[in-house]
């Protein structure tokens, strides 16, 4: 049987997924990040790891992250399964449940437990951000050399329509002399 009973207070090893503000991780907060071309060129882009869609960067991100907060919760009710001569046991507070291994009777062991959560959970998130941050990286670089060959192809545009419309100037003031 359960050393803890319904009405008991007891404290659950609480580890929260919480929204943070932090500092961009590419561009440090500056908006902006450098390229550096083959050839040695810089290039200056906006940093699009804390730009969100159209809108330009803004130096931050919001990520989420794990916090621990063993919080004193009272047990309203509490499942016990017996399974091959196993026992199990799930504690309810209200609308919640929680497994055995993260009810406690001290707060310290509590934090000891929601510590040990978080150290598992933050592992896990830098193992996924490591791999969007070189993902990121990918397209910075593809970015750039797309925004570089627009530019050349409009420069060329740029000088046709000059030469258009020169000749289009030439034209007219022929037309003009020819008609006066």
């Amino acid at each position: 049987m359960p050393k803890i009973a319904v009405g008991d207070k007891v404290w659950y090893a609480k580890c929260q997924w919480e929204p943070i503000r932090q500092t961009c991780p590419t561009c440090f907060g500056k908006k902006e990040v450098t390229l550096i071309l083959g050839n040695g060129e810089n290039v200056l882009l906006p940093c699009s790891g804390c730009a969100s869609g159209f809108n330009p960067p803004i130096g931050y991100i919001h990520e989420h992250g794990y916090v621990v907060k063993p919080e004193q919760i009272v047990i309203t009710g509490m499942d016990i399964e017996i399974n091959g001569g196993k026992e199990s046991v799930r504690y309810r507070h209200g609308s919640y449940c929680f497994d055995d291994i993260d009810i406690f009777p001290t707060e310290e062991e509590a934090m000891i437990r929601a510590e040990a959560k978080k150290k598992k959970l933050d592992e896990e998130q830098r193992t996924r951000a490591e791999y969007i941050k070189q993902d990121v990286h990918k397209s910075f670089s593809w970015n750039a050399y797309y925004h570089m060959r627009e530019a050349k192809r409009h420069r060329k545009d740029a000088l046709r329509h000059d030469e258009k419309a020169k000749l289009c100037s030439e034209q007219n003031k022929e037309l003009t002399r020819l008609a006066g």
